[in-house]
Order: structure tokens, then sequence, then C-alpha cells
């Protein structure tokens, strides 16, 4: 999956660019690859803000038809780049707007990736609805990681009350 994580990035960026996506972060087991161990993962999760204003019900119905019209096919809840499943996460709340908003630039073979920070990563990792063994493993790698900001970690839990 990984040699063809570039293409994903490409098609990400042409979102932005022409289509569905105000902005977008790679969330999940690939950011992890950015900032601790790798772990195997199935799919590539991007957390994301829509082109058009959130309503009451949101929609993937643009990214889609974006998707169709590329010729990227589509499974379940899936849009596959190159071979790769890649799953859109619409921003639901502070903290995932939050991340979106300071998730990192990085450079993945020459192309430019945005990237949730590790602090926001444990944030994620942590919030009530996701809080899993295996998210709690995660975010104690994460911890370990010489990129973490601990003062930003802790300031980042306080504010949405998540702890370990």
């Amino acid at each position: 999956m990984v040699d063809s994580f570039a293409d994903v990035i490409r098609a990400l960026n042409a979102m932005k660019e022409t289509g569905p996506l105000r902005e977008y972060a790679i969330a999940g087991a690939m950011a992890l690859v950015f900032w601790t161990e790798p772990i195997a993962t199935f799919d590539v999760d991007v957390l994301v803000w829509l082109s058009k204003p959130k309503g009451s019900i949101t929609t993937l119905d643009d990214l889609y038809d974006w998707a169709k019209t590329h010729a990227y096919p589509i499974e379940a809840e899936h849009i596959f780049v190159s071979g790769v499943p890649v799953q859109f996460l619409p921003s639901d709340n502070a903290l995932a707007d939050e991340a979106i908003a300071t998730a990192v630039a990085l450079d993945y073979e020459g192309e430019s990736v945005r990237v949730v920070r590790p602090e926001y990563l444990i944030a994620l990792y942590l919030e009530p609805s996701a809080k899993t063994s295996k998210r709690r493993e995660r975010a104690a790698a994460l911890v370990e990681s010489p990129d973490i900001d601990q003062d930003l970690l802790e300031k980042v839990l306080a504010r949405y009350n998540l702890a370990w």
C-alpha cells in the first residue's frame, strides 16, 4: 500500500483544488507512519472539511461523484485510489475541526501531504466514542514519540475533557 500512498496524496490534493474538499488531514494508522513506528492498516483514514457547508445531514455525495468522474472505484464507504482504500471522515466535532486546522504539511515522495499532529491523534484516540484498546495502544505509542509537544498535548486533552 505504501507504494501507492503518493497516488492517494495526489488525489487528495486534486480533490482540494478542483473538487469537493475544502481541506483534509491524514489520520488513523497512516498518520502514525509520520510520527512513530508504522503499523499494519487496511485503509487510509482522511479527516475532511467538505466544500459545501454542513447542513443538518452531511453527505459524501459530491465526493463520490468526483471519484466517479475521475474513474476511482467506490466500494462501501471507501474510494479506491491505485488499489488503496481511502475512507473519508467528515469532521463532526470541534476536536476534529482543530485536528484538521492544525495539521502539518509534510513531504512524502515529493508530494505535500497534510497529517494530523500526534497530539491531536492521541486526543482523537481518547475520545469516548473511539476509545478502544487498540486505539489506547496507539495513543500510548505516540506519547513516546520525540515529536510530541507535551504542553500542547496537555492543553488539548484538558480543553476536550479527555483522559487516559
